[in-house]
């Protein structure tokens, strides 16, 4: 059903997309980049957190069958911890996706989360869900920096260039 290469494009284009939007908040002042938005996951700096450990919990999960206790947020208190942490799980996940085999990817997983209840996913569900989160985060952010004056322009899959 899923060709080899279907999660690495989608997934490179994520953390490319989302390295995108991160230079366009470089350009904000600090009291924008803090500032609470009033809805869904707070400041900017705390979606681009969101979209970070959601990702490593995953991440973790698929590889190990556990989720451990998310990272907290002072463990990335500005935006160049939270790229440094991008860089690592863009790596990480690169080195997951191409370890798993077709098989694999549709196949299904019992996963235990960091609250300790059992979860069972098909592998393939897990990733687009990722990615579709990905989408709605990566859409808030753009809207939200675009507000600011800092629009990151065309975010669009089909215009990645891979």
């Amino acid at each position: 059903m899923f060709s080899k290469t279907l999660f690495p494009s989608v997934f490179a284009y994520h953390f490319d997309l989302t390295r995108r939007l991160m230079d366009a908040a470089g350009g904000l002042s600090e009291a924008d980049y803090h500032q609470p938005r009033g809805y869904g996951h707070g400041s900017i700096h705390q979606l681009f957190f969101h979209l970070l450990r959601t990702a490593a919990a995953w991440r973790l999960g698929l590889q190990s069958g556990k989720q451990t206790a998310p990272f907290q947020p002072q463990d990335y208190p500005s935006l160049a911890a939270l790229r440094g942490g991008l860089e690592r799980e863009q790596a990480d996940w690169q080195a997951l996706l191409a370890s798993l085999t077709p098989e694999q990817i549709e196949g299904s997983l019992t996963m235990t989360d960091w609250r300790g209840q059992e979860h069972t996913f098909a592998v393939w569900k897990v990733l687009q869900h990722l990615i579709l989160h990905g989408m709605q985060h990566h859409s808030e952010l753009a809207q939200a920096l675009t507000e600011k004056g800092r629009s990151p322009g065309n975010i669009d899959y089909i215009f990645y260039p891979e």
